[in-house]
């Protein structure tokens, strides 16, 4: 009578069974901690694109009409270009810094020059300036991390008398548009949600008034 047992050949079939499981078990787990850290990863890249669009957003809507200093014609502190944008906000460039600043915003590739971002410089416009030169001094701050193109638009009329339109670039140097259009690529090729920015003020916000003339000149805020 033979002893009660499990023979080799159920023995090798029953680890075979067990290391496919133990495989498909693994597979799955890697799986679902790769999917986890991917959608983790792409939560905190949607969050910090919200944060910069959203800080992009308010800086703008704290457009000054400040005017430089030209004696040959009336120019606003604003360069609308298709890549690249410059106004003054009445937001400080600094926190023991008050007054107003200069602003720019454009892509630049990153330390590694492997991709490019969206990026803001910021400086303290001087008595007598006459354009965005301090700019190139200026702070830089990481506004989208990732973005490989970023495109404005502006809509806006030339004079009174012409009807208001959008246009891939704000040449009136007198004027300032109503609105301010920004799309951006990410560096995988996707177009992400634009972004539509009313401005708030108008040219004449920059002037101020006496009983003799009116003066349209560059004015801090009181604080």
């Amino acid at each position: 009578m033979r002893a009660p047992g499990f023979t080799l050949v159920e023995m090798m079939v029953a680890l075979v069974l067990l290391s496919t499981t133990m495989l498909l078990l693994y597979s799955g787990l890697s799986f679902a901690l790769r999917s986890w850290d991917a959608g983790d990863v792409n939560g905190r890249r949607t969050a910090d694109r919200r944060l910069g669009e959203n800080f992009l957003r308010r800086e703008l809507g704290e457009l000054f009409p400040m005017r430089f200093k030209d004696a040959t014609q009336l120019k606003v502190a604003f360069e609308g270009g298709a890549n690249r944008l410059r106004f003054v906000s009445t937001r400080a460039p600094g926190v023991q810094v008050g007054g107003i600043s200069l602003v720019g915003i454009e892509t630049e590739e990153d330390r590694d020059k492997r991709t490019r971002d969206l990026v803001m410089y910021r400086a303290m416009p001087d008595d007598e300036a006459k354009d965005f030169g301090p700019l190139d001094r200026g702070e830089k701050h990481l506004l989208v991390a990732g973005i490989d193109e970023v495109t404005f638009a502006y809509f806006g009329s030339e004079n009174e008398f012409t009807d208001p339109k959008w246009q891939d670039t704000w040449d009136h140097v007198g004027r300032i548009p109503e609105m301010v259009r920004i799309r951006m690529k990410a560096r995988d090729g996707t177009l992400l949600p634009e972004l539509v920015v009313r401005l708030a003020l108008g040219e004449e916000a920059g002037c101020l008034e006496n009983s003799f003339q009116r003066l349209c000149r560059p004015r801090r805020p009181t604080t």
